[in-house]
This record gives C-alpha cells, sequence and structure tokens, in this order.
C-alpha cells in the first residue's frame, strides 16, 4: 500500500487560533464557555470540555464570573452588544478572513443597499456575517437558488469562507447576468481553495480516498464532493472506528486529506487505522 496525507489537511489558521485561545484558557484556569461548540468536531470539544471549557447554546447558560469565547465562525453584532449590556468579558477568536466580511459587508451596507452571500443558509458563519449587513441580505447556496431569487439592481456579493470554488463561480455567473451594479468580492479563504485543490489531485491519483472530519462539519462534506466525483472509493469517516472493514487493499494507492475542524492527533489515529488494515489484508 501506498499512503500519502494531504499536505494541507487539517487545521486551518482560523481553527487552530481560536482553539490555542481556548486551550490558553484552560492553562490558565480561567472560567471560560463557547458560545455554540468552538469547532465541528466532537472529538475536539470533548477534549475542550474535559480540559474545563464547555460549550453553551445562548447568552442566558453563561454564569457569573465566566468569559465567553467567541469562535472562529464569527457572531452577529447584537451578540457583541448583549455581552457589553450584562458585563460578560469576551475572548474574540472569530477568525481574521470572517471579520474581513464582516467589516465589508458592513461597509458597502450602510446606505441600505443590498448583500448576496453564496453559502449554506444554516451555517454560523453565514447567520453572522448576514446579522453585519444594514440592508437587504440574500443568501444563495446554488446556481438554482439565484435563478429563482428576487434581485436587486446594486449589490455586493461575498462567499462563505469555506465553500468550493466552482459553487460560487457557477452562482456568480448568475448574479453577474441578473444584477446590473454588482460588486464582488472574493473572500473564499486560500487555505480552503489550497485543500479542496489538493484533495481533487489526490483523490484523482488515489484508489481509496478518506476524507477525516466531524460529521457536522460543512467544509468536510464539500472535500468529500469533490473527491468523490474523481474517486469512487471516497470515504468520510470522524474517528478510526469509522473505517470500514477491509478498506484497503495491500496493492491500493491511498490518499487522506481533513477538514479545517480536524485535530492533527485525530488525523494520525486515522492513518495507523488504515496503516494496520493494509498489513492485515496482506497477512
Amino acid at each position: 500500500m501506498r499512503l500519502q496525507i494531504g499536505e494541507h489537511a487539517g487545521f486551518c489558521f482560523g481553527v487552530k487560533r481560536a482553539v490555542c485561545k481556548a486551550f490558553e484558557c484552560a492553562k490558565q484556569q480561567l472560567p471560560c464557555v463557547t458560545l455554540g461548540p468552538l469547532i465541528h468536531n466532537p472529538q475536539e470539544v470533548a477534549r475542550l470540555e474535559a480540559a474545563g471549557v464547555r460549550s453553551v447554546d445562548s447568552l442566558d447558560e453563561v454564569m457569573p464570573g465566566q468569559t465567553v469565547i467567541i469562535r472562529s465562525h464569527g457572531v452577529t453584532p447584537e451578540v457583541y452588544a448583549q455581552c457589553e449590556q450584562r458585563g460578560i468579558p469576551v475572548i474574540d477568536a472569530t477568525c481574521p478572513h470572517v471579520a474581513h466580511i464582516h467589516q465589508l459587508v458592513r461597509e458597502f451596507s450602510a446606505s441600505g443597499d443590498a448583500v448576496v452571500i453564496v453559502g449554506e443558509p444554516d451555517h454560523p458563519e453565514i447567520i453572522g456575517i448576514a446579522g453585519w449587513a444594514s440592508g437587504p441580505v440574500l443568501i444563495l447556496p446554488t446556481r438554482e437558488a439565484a435563478e429563482a431569487a428576487q434581485l436587486p439592481a446594486k449589490a455586493l456579493v461575498v462567499a462563505q469562507t469555506t465553500l468550493r470554488r466552482d459553487r460560487f463561480e457557477a452562482v456568480l455567473d448568475v448574479l453577474r447576468r441578473r444584477i446590473p451594479e454588482l460588486t464582488v468580492r472574493m473572500t473564499i479563504c486560500a487555505a480552503t481553495s489550497q485543500r479542496q485543490q489538493e484533495a481533487e489531485r489526490l483523490s484523482h491519483e488515489a484508489d481509496v480516498m478518506i476524507v477525516v472530519g466531524g460529521r457536522n462539519s460543512s467544509n468536510t462534506r464539500k472535500l468529500l464532493e469533490t473527491c468523490a466525483l474523481r474517486c469512487s472509493r471516497s470515504y468520510q469517516v470522524e474517528t478510526p472506528e469509522d473505517i470500514p472493514q477491509g478498506i484497503v487493499t495491500a496493492e491500493d494507492r491511498v490518499a487522506i486529506t481533513a477538514g479545517a475542524s480536524t485535530p492533527q492527533w485525530l488525523l494520525e489515529e486515522v492513518r495507523l487505522r488504515i496503516e494496520e488494515s493494509a498489513k492485515g489484508a496482506k497477512d
């Protein structure tokens, strides 16, 4: 078996930054909670909880004396305002790339102009971005949604940072045709593009493609979609236990990539399990 792990697999800059901030709080024994799961990886969230940093669903669950960590997905301005009103200290771990989109949306929509966000409507990053708009907001996940939408004559278009570039371009083709005055800002994170391009290359060359990441991770699902187009034996696994029996043979070319919320230690455990599986197949 030949095994290759993607150079860009695993934590992106924004997620690593947020996780480091949370574990630093735990190290300093600062009573902290995260507003929503810090990242879309249950195993890393469990490690944080074991270290003393748990997740809450709303500010109503924050106890006196606790500090709130804003996760890398970012939040709406109302969340910051509520924290200030309630005297809740904040550690802001919003990814700088996401914070940049907040600024773009706030400035462009200050006069009431519309903003179009290309991405998943229920994703926390999208919800946060939409909250920074002063005018109308349209969230379009697909080309078909863009064709069916009632569009303004003037708008700014931005993308979810983890969106596949081909999906953004497909929606953008429609918007350019239908919105006379369109301002385009390419906000897909460079690390996301690198990971997707690498996944395309690896899955084209591999007999078996393994995508490691949480089942609730949007960018992991997008990576799987990318790989499945080129490699019929593409699998998403959250933990080593998810690896199907007999998934590889001794002759297979195997490649591994991982979503932006997948920690390195989990990626390593998956690699070891696959090597064990290949050794068993050979024996």
